[in-house]
C-alpha cells in the first residue's frame, strides 16, 4: 500500500516505529500491519485528506528488474519519505489522470512504473524491494503476521512459528522486530488490544467479556495493557 498525505498531519505508530505525515510527506508498507492513527492537524476547514494507491505487485517487479541490481537488505515494513522532486511530479500525474479517465488504460502503467521507480531510487527504495522481490524468507515473516492477526485470540507456539518460516527461535524474533518493529508476541498483543477496542466501541457492555474474547486469560492484565496502550482504562473506552 502507498499513501499520499495531501492536506492535514496524521501520526502513525507501529511498535517503537512513529512516522509524521504532513502534507507532502507519503508512506508505503509491505503488508499490513496494527498501526495507531492520531491526526494532528485536520479542522473542518481544512480537513485531513490522503489518496492511498494499492501498489502493483507484478509491475513493481518489473521494474526492480529493470534497474541495477542491489544488496538485499532487511528493512521496516513501513517507509516514510516526501514527494518532491521527481517522485512528486510522477504522482501527479499518475493522479492527473482521474480527469481524463480515456487516458488510464494507455497511460496509467507507464505513470504508475514511472512512481514506482523514483520511489525505488528514494529512501523508501529498501520496503518497496521487500514487496516487490517477494523473497521466501520476507514472505515468511509476512505469512506468520498475517496468521498472529487473524488468530489474535488463540496462544501462541514461537518455535512452532519460527520452525514454520525456517528460522531458529533467536532468528524469527530477530527478524520479526526488525520488519514490522514488535516481537511476535507484542505484535499479537497489539492486534488484541485494537480488536477489543472495536468491540468496545460497538457495544459489547461487559470488559471482562471482552478481554475474553481478543484471548486474555485475565481481566486486571486486559486493563492494564489497554490502559498502557490507549491512556484510558477500557471502562472508560465503553462510558464514551
Amino acid at each position: 500500500m502507498f499513501y499520499a498525505v495531501i492536506q492535514g498531519t496524521k501520526l502513525l505508530i507501529m511498535g517503537a516505529n512513529r512516522f509524521e505525515l504532513e502534507a507532502g510527506a507519503c508512506a508505503a508498507s509491505s503488508f499490513g500491519l496494527p498501526f495507531l492513527h492520531q491526526f494532528t492537524v485536520a479542522t473542518s476547514a481544512l480537513p485531513y485528506v490522503a489518496i492511498s494507491l494499492h501498489l502493483d505487485t507484478t509491475l513493481l517487479t518489473n521494474v526492480i528488474l529493470s534497474m541495477p541490481k542491489r544488496e538485499d537488505r532487511w528493512s521496516c515494513a513501513v517507509a516514510a519519505g516526501d514527494l518532491s522532486g521527481p517522485a512528486g511530479e510522477a504522482f501527479a500525474r499518475l493522479v492527473g489522470l482521474m480527469k481524463t479517465p480515456d487516458d488510464i488504460g494507455v497511460l496509467g502503467p507507464h505513470y504508475e512504473s514511472e512512481l514506482y521507480y523514483r520511489l525505488l531510487q528514494s529512501t523508501m527504495g529498501d520496503t518497496l524491494r521487500q514487496i516487490g522481490q517477494r523473497k521466501k524468507r520476507f514472505q515468511q515473516l509476512k505469512t506468520s503476521a498475517d496468521w498472529l492477526a487473524s488468530n489474535y485470540s488463540e496462544p501462541v507456539d514461537i518455535r512452532h512459528l519460527a520452525s514454520s518460516a525456517g528460522m531458529s527461535v533467536t532468528s524469527f524474533h530477530r527478524h520479526f522486530k526488525r520488519v514490522t518493529g514488535f516481537s511476535p508476541l507484542a505484535f499479537q498483543r497489539h492486534i488484541r488490544l485494537l480488536e477489543a477496542r472495536k468491540l468496545l466501541a460497538g457495544g459489547l457492555a461487559n470488559v471482562s467479556r471482552v478481554a475474553y474474547d481478543v484471548g486474555y486469560v485475565s481481566p486486571s492484565q486486559f486493563s492494564r495493557e489497554y490502559k498502557s496502550m490507549f491512556g484510558i482504562p477500557p471502562v472508560a473506552d465503553l462510558q464514551r
